[in-house]
């Protein structure tokens, strides 16, 4: 169809009032009231996930005319994630920002505004000198951290220690038990996820029959890595005469689910450890073969894979390791036990850091995986907040893990393993790139199948990657509960990653807060 030139039908003074009208909806911003029902937030991140991700993960698992989990949350919006420098959105940068309420630098930046030269000590949107859970602890709201990954990640880390670089775990892993120096900070209730390494000195000893504070549980089962911290600490032996429960197996995790299902006023402080760094075995599926990272349990045929993907080894003590959604319904116990006695709404953030790092390690099930888990913790968090409606729930990634994408039907070779798809079409053959595609064990290996349509179908896909990188893709926030709903009014033309902070604040606080965009975070 031919293609007509729209701005030579318009008059000059049409284009003016175009232009000015395009300026002012750059410029507004969503207005908020002063104040708002408060309540319970459970702000949740599936790290790395765009549409696209949540779409390949209801196809494989519920299938293509299902409802997950995530499809049933009722209030949405496009979320805009790009950092001070840079388009695309960094784990680091963009766990400070919806942490703290302010646009920061993408690259160095962990609960503090830094550039890789220069670190800025900021204050959040709310004049507070620190991050909205250490804001909401300081006033006694009962707060709490999960994470798939190593609970030092960004995404939880950020919310409670500040250094200079984001790899700085095990200063991370101190700053979260202990505070921030010269903070006086308070305690968060709930810590669950991976990461012993942080936690024990360097030489610990492998746990062999008893789980004491002075052994390793867990030794990474693809890199070997065990216990790192160099100043000689053992934060779990300290973690215990401070009064945390510390917990660091399934079998530890059960009996103490049990005990707080058996006991209505059991609301201990939990530290739980669940693997040496991530939960997940974040490489591609040919080195978790090479690696003999197979459960001989499970058949090769297997919807799920039989690729250890998460936990340690078969027959060792991590294996088998608590869900997102499991810690999460733990955390919500323990939370909602103390917000009833400090008489304050409780803050819980949960990550679920696989999706993001299988899809930059271009891992098609790990990702596939990862998603599953992540529309688990959502239906666990939506069973919480049916029975406590005074609860917000609201998700955002901060990018686009990979570009995965899924490709149907997909090319096969001859004995049915999928093969490549054509890119760069100049109509020079040289130039053409042929982009291999994952099946369901890695490039060149058998496709995935869709579970059933609504007519019975089930179809066959691979998974194509853009790269390793993040990108900045099409995320979108979802919500449901106390206040969700101004996702789709007053943040309907714009949900910017510093609204995240707005929302929660506003839910937890009652106070609407002005929007920072276009603000640098203001020094302490």
């Amino acid at each position: 169809m031919r293609r007509r030139n729209i701005f030579g039908l318009l008059g000059a003074g049409v284009l003016t009032t175009l232009a000015i009208s395009t300026v002012a909806a750059t410029t507004a911003v969503p207005p908020l009231q002063a104040r708002y029902q408060t309540g319970n937030v459970v702000f949740f991140h599936p790290d790395g996930t765009g549409a696209n991700h949540w779409a390949a993960g209801r196809i494989y698992w519920d299938g293509p005319d299902a409802l997950s989990r995530w499809d049933q949350m009722p209030h949405m919006a496009l979320y805009r994630g790009h950092m001070m420098n840079q388009l695309t959105g960094t784990s680091n940068g963009g766990a400070t920002v919806h942490a703290f309420g302010h646009k920061v630098d993408g690259r160095g930046s962990f609960g503090q505004d830094s550039d890789d030269e220069v670190v800025r000590s900021i204050r959040a949107l709310s004049g507070f000198n620190g991050s909205i859970m250490r804001e909401a602890a300081a006033a006694g709201h009962p707060v709490g951290v999960v994470n798939d990954g190593d609970v030092a990640e960004p995404g939880t880390g950020a919310f409670l220690a500040e250094v200079a670089d984001r790899d700085e775990s095990n200063t991370i892993a101190l700053q979260m038990l202990n505070g921030r120096p010269g903070s006086n900070d308070s305690d968060p209730a709930v810590i669950l996820g991976g990461g012993e390494a942080f936690f024990l000195p360097v030489g610990t000893p492998r746990c062999t029959s008893a789980i004491t504070p002075d052994c390793v549980v867990h030794v990474d089962p693809v890199s070997g890595a065990t216990a790192s911290r160099e100043d000689g600490r053992n934060l779990i032996r300290e973690a215990s005469a401070d009064g945390w429960t510390v917990i660091r197996t399934r079998a530890e995790f059960d009996a103490l689910w049990q005990r707080i299902q058996s006991d209505s006023s059991f609301a201990p402080k939990v530290l739980g450890l669940f693997a040496a760094d991530d939960i997940f075995n974040d490489v591609p599926e040919e080195r978790l073969i090479s690696a003999g990272m197979v459960n001989p349990a499970i058949a090769a045929s297997d919807k799920r894979s039989n690729l250890v993907l998460f936990g340690d080894r078969p027959g060792t003590l991590g294996f088998n390791p608590p869900t997102a959604a499991e810690m999460t319904t733990m955390a919500l116990a323990i939370l909602e036990r103390r917000s009833q006695v400090a008489g304050r709404p409780f803050l819980l953030v949960t990550e679920v850091e696989s999706t993001d790092n299988f899809g930059n390690q271009n891992n098609a099930i790990g990702t596939l995986t990862g998603l599953r888990h992540a529309d688990q913790t959502i239906g666990a968090a939506q069973v919480f907040q049916a029975r406590v409606p005074n609860t917000l729930i609201l998700t955002a990634a901060d990018s686009d893990a990979g570009g995965m994408q899924i490709v149907s039907p997909p090319g096969t070779d001859e004995v049915g393993n999928v093969s490549t798809v054509a890119s760069n079409p100049t109509g020079d053959n040289a130039q053409r790139v042929n982009i291999p595609m994952d099946g369901h064990y890695g490039r060149g290996t058998h496709p995935f199948t869709a579970a059933p349509d609504a007519l019975g179908n089930a179809m066959m896909f691979a998974v194509q990657w853009t790269g390793q990188p993040d990108t900045s893709g099409g995320i979108i926030s979802r919500a449901q509960g106390r206040n969700a709903e101004l996702l789709q009014t007053t943040f309907s033309g714009r949900f910017d990653s510093t609204d995240v902070y707005r929302m929660m604040y506003l839910t937890l606080f009652g106070r609407g807060l002005p929007d920072s965009v276009g603000r640098p975070a203001p020094n302490r």
